[in-house]
């Protein structure tokens, strides 16, 4: 019988596998450093693109801190501001409203047979008291002053009989009222009614 060893060529054949499985190997080792480079790469790309954006939006956070403080600034000047206008007003109306307000009150005395004798302001509220010849001149009086932007909340305190002058009767009157010293705003006007529908004939 004949015999043919074959081991060589197996063993041939076994080396030229195991260098392209070598081979296959190297190359995936090759394609995975350059996937694993070309990833480093565009992470790094996106690392200073972010870092830039942060940066962008740093500045943009900065400049809107600088506006809001300059915003803060100019309200606090602005409050300084109303307020010593509040106070020239205030000082405004405490050395002319007193004069004005007695200029006022003698204009609104509605004839000779009525006088002010004697007045006191405090804060806002004015207490008089006076003399007259009849009760419908402390009336007119009193009217005057409700159509006046000085005064409001015109309160008749007292009318009585005060003794008699040269044969004439005096009345002593008291009234109290609310002072404006920089004058009140008018009151609107009372809009008319409407006139009711009639009714169809």
């Amino acid at each position: 019988m004949i015999k043919i060893n074959l081991l060589p060529v197996k063993e041939e054949k076994l080396k030229t596998e195991a260098k392209g499985f070598l081979a296959i190997c190297v190359i995936a080792i090759a394609v995975v450093v350059v996937l694993i480079f070309l990833n480093s790469s565009v992470l790094e790309e996106q690392e200073e693109a972010s870092k830039a954006e942060i940066a962008k939006m740093d500045a943009e956070i900065a400049k809107l801190k600088s506006i809001m403080g300059e915003i803060k600034s100019l309200k606090e000047k602005k409050a300084k501001l109303q307020e010593k206008m509040d106070m020239i007003v205030k000082l405004q109306e405490q050395n002319i409203g007193p004069v004005r307000v007695l200029d006022e009150l003698s204009l609104k005395l509605p004839s000779n047979k009525i006088w002010v004798e004697k007045l006191t302001i405090k804060g806002n509220k004015l207490d008089l008291d006076g003399k007259t010849l009849e009760n419908q001149e402390v009336a007119g009086f009193m009217k005057q002053l409700e159509n006046s932007t000085y005064f409001s909340g015109i309160n008749l305190k007292k009318v009585t009989k005060d003794k008699a002058v040269q044969g004439v009767t005096m009345l002593s009157y008291g009234l109290n009222t609310t002072v404006h010293f920089a004058g009140r705003e008018p009151e609107p006007a009372a809009q008319p009614a409407a006139a009711p529908a009639q009714a169809n004939q």
